[in-house]
């Protein structure tokens, strides 16, 4: 029996590591970062070699099974072990959240080849053999002219040609992974355009980064439609012959198709895709293609941070604001700043772009942390669409559309031109309510009102799922007098086909575009002029490039504007800004209305002349007084049960726990009254939460019902820490989730969550 000792991190949910020995066969075989099985209790599950420890002791510990697949690269090893340690999570399975689970469901693809063998080749040179039959001729000088020829292509000849030739020694077959091919010799890249002088001094900057080869980070500040993509492009073709890897980043799947066919068009089929639309063999082959070498370029979601290159030479996180760039689940990471700490890992350089940078981002490039890039003008010095604001309280008559947008709609339509409508809340009506007791028909394992879908006729919750008819009485007293209020996506597409019949209307939300090829056949629709009139949620405003969309209509700026979130101004300025952005990004000025019930708020105000930095004054002094990020960071302890009582309690332990922990005072006058603010968290709200602070500026906040109180039949709540100081946070956090993990085991989950995105 072996003395190898090995110590290995496996997807189970305490932290910490387990000791295995290596059998003799494997020992030699293993090193850091190797996937192995090993057996768990009654389970054998994938586990992460991290080391061997300096003991002989291995009477007592079980075997390795068997080693799975190519190891970790030491840099995602190091990115794992920061990941563990920052967010609070497991290691293990943080590592089980870096290695894509289709690695160990899909096996690499095998696919056969048949070619000369150097024996055979230099025989037939010398006439040595017999003569071959003309069948085995014919295939003999396929073979010559192209060295080796895929069996699948070889139809033509039958199988015992093919057998034939190599029982004559003329030819061997071999076993390769599929895409291994060579890349095609005719691809000829595309030529780069010029560049403006603003993306010319950009590029120039980054190049030299590039060239330097240690760690440096940007955020490339543009205007939408000043040509990020394309300093994307030419900093990335600063990387060739140095044998490093690109990682870019796109929040959405729906944004993959163009962008990778852009990035084709320049680097051919060296460039792969990650994202979850693929299915697990094609995502296990992409992830092998970048781990042996045969790709320049990875382009995904959030995942595609974990592309295993060996050598990275640069990360682009594109739309670097988006909240969908953190997991809300598992290990709830940020790859925003994971890409920039594995790019410190490895000496790479990354960039950070967006029109609206989110303040995070802003405020590390205002204080050095990143080196600021702007770009202020559209490619060409196309002008920036003007922007109309209106002020639906106004309108002698209540509907959807105002008469200035309708008119507007009318014009491009005339013209031929393309509209884009954007209103972010799907489904028809938005809520069912009672008008003898005024209730809403919520949700029974959620906190919810259901939203009516007129498609299906049914009303459905948008966070679990439920689906059901709609009552014929109120659930709460009765009444039979049920209204619908409130309007969706579905209905926005009903009211314009009946003001609009002639208009080829498509709707893009989530309840429309399903499946891998949704995305991508609604955005070639829009491209090839098939669309008139494209509405829908936040999906329409995410980065697309539609060159005839001269009109964009917001139909109500406000939905999201009042949410207990302290980001609900930013998050309304970035939706604003994004989707006015589409328009005129062609040869025809563009023009934008925005319908909004507050035209002074000042995410209204500065989305109208697209003043980011105005906005980010007034929004960083707010948040400077309030100390919520980023001035101070933030950590989120959320607690789940479903016995509500058992929630409450357990809260309240770890608060207890947490308030022991810090220097007692009298609290503050909270700064959470401020008049005319919107989106504070009702922790701050008074009859609910508490505030401490600690001489050192902590804060505890909480803890109180979360917004959404129940989800999927779990109660919620939820408590906050903010502080400038992390390891104090850390401390804090860890000790709050001991406090109820060691009261009441499984009774209650506890979630840590650093740098929350999502308060709701």
């Amino acid at each position: 029996m072996s003395n190898l000792i090995v110590d290995i991190a496996v997807g189970v949910s305490v932290n910490k590591t387990f000791h295995y020995h290596a059998p003799d066969e494997l020992k030699d075989r293993l090193v850091p970062g190797s996937r192995v099985l090993v057996p768990f209790g009654s389970r054998r599950i994938p586990g992460t070699v991290l080391g061997f420890p300096d003991k002989t002791d291995t009477g007592r510990l079980k075997p390795v099974i068997e080693i799975l697949d190519n190891p970790l690269p030491p840099e995602l090893l190091e990115l794992s072990r920061w990941m563990s340690d920052y967010y609070l999570y497991p290691l293990g399975q943080t590592i089980e959240s870096v290695v894509p689970k289709a690695l160990s469901r899909a096996k690499p693809k095998k696919k056969k080849f048949i070619r000369f063998t150097p024996q055979g080749g230099r025989s037939q040179e010398s006439g040595v053999r017999s003569q071959p039959g003309k069948r085995q001729a014919e295939l003999l000088r396929i073979l010559s002219d192209r060295g080796e020829v895929a069996i699948g292509e070889l139809q033509a000849f039958s199988a015992h040609t093919i057998k034939s030739l190599c029982l004559s020694g003329l030819a061997e077959i071999i076993e390769r992974e599929a895409g291994d091919d060579a890349p095609p010799g005719e691809f000829v890249p595309g030529a780069p355009p010029a560049l403006m002088p603003e993306q010319s001094e950009a590029a120039r900057l980054i190049r030299e980064a590039i060239s330097a080869g240690t760690f440096a980070s940007f955020l490339l500040h543009g205007v939408t439609g000043s040509g990020k993509t394309e300093v994307y492009l030419q900093a990335i073709h600063a990387l060739a012959g140095s044998g490093a890897g690109a990682i870019v980043l796109v929040p959405e799947i729906a944004l993959t198709p163009q962008l990778l066919f852009r990035f084709r068009q320049r680097f051919g089929c060296r460039v792969a895709v990650l994202h979850s639309g693929l299915t697990d063999r094609e995502r296990a082959d992409e992830y092998r293609r970048i781990q042996t070498g045969r790709v320049d370029v990875a382009i995904g979601a959030r995942s595609a941070v974990f592309a295993p290159f060996a050598r990275l030479g640069l990360v682009v996180v594109d739309e670097e604001h988006e909240n969908s760039y953190k997991q809300d689940e598992g290990l709830r990471y940020h790859a925003r700043d994971v890409a920039v700490m594995r790019a410190k890992f490895q000496n790479a350089v990354a960039i950070l772009g967006s029109a609206t940078p989110s303040l995070e981002s802003y405020y590390n490039a205002k204080s050095g942390k990143y080196s600021y890039l702007r770009l202020a003008n559209r490619v060409d010095h196309r002008p920036m669409p003007e922007v109309a604001v209106i002020d639906v309280k106004t309108l002698q008559t209540p509907a959807l559309f105002s008469p200035r947008l309708v008119e507007g709609i009318t014009q491009r339509l005339d013209r031929n031109e393309q509209v884009l409508l954007l209103l972010n809340r799907r489904g028809f009506s938005s809520v069912l309510i009672c008008r003898d007791c005024g209730a809403a028909v919520k949700c029974p394992g959620c906190s919810v009102s259901l939203t009516y879908h007129k498609s299906e006729r049914k009303i459905k919750c948008h966070y679990c799922g439920y689906l059901t008819q709609p009552p014929d009485k109120c659930p709460s007293c009765g009444g039979i007098d049920l209204k619908l209020l409130g309007a969706g996506t579905q209905k926005i597409e009903e009211e314009l086909r009946l003001l609009f019949p002639a208009a080829r209307i498509k709707r893009m939300d989530s309840d429309t575009v399903k499946g891998r090829q949704a995305y991508d056949t609604l955005l070639g629709q829009v491209d090839r002029r098939e669309v008139d009139i494209l509405l829908g949620t936040q999906m329409v405003a995410k980065g697309h490039d539609f060159p005839s969309v001269t009109l964009v209509g917001v139909v109500d700026a406000d939905v999201g504007l009042n949410l207990p979130d302290f980001r609900s101004a930013e998050k309304t300025f970035q939706l604003i800004t994004q989707a006015a952005g589409r328009a005129g990004r062609g040869d025809i000025t563009g023009d934008v209305i925005i319908q909004t019930m507050n035209p002074e708020h000042y995410s209204i105000l500065h989305s109208r002349t697209h003043d980011y930095d105005g906005f980010y004054r007034e929004e960083i002094s707010y948040r400077t007084e309030l100390k919520y990020p980023p001035v101070s960071r933030i950590i989120k302890l959320e607690f789940k049960s479903a016995n509500e009582s058992s929630a409450a309690e357990a809260a309240k332990t770890a608060r207890d726990r947490i308030r022991s922990l810090m220097t007692h005072k009298n609290p503050p006058q909270s700064p959470f009254f401020k008049g005319g603010r919107t989106g504070i968290p009702p922790l701050a709200k008074g009859g609910g939460g508490d505030l401490q602070r600690k001489e050192n500026d902590t804060m505890l906040l909480g803890p109180a019902p979360a917004p959404i109180s129940r989800l999927r039949g779990q109660y919620r709540f939820q408590m906050l820490l903010l502080s400038s100081k992390r390891e104090e946070l850390r401390r804090l956090a860890v000790e709050g989730r001991n406090a109820v993990e060691e009261k009441y085991g499984r009774k209650c989950k506890v979630i840590v969550d650093v740098d929350p995105v999502n308060l709701m």
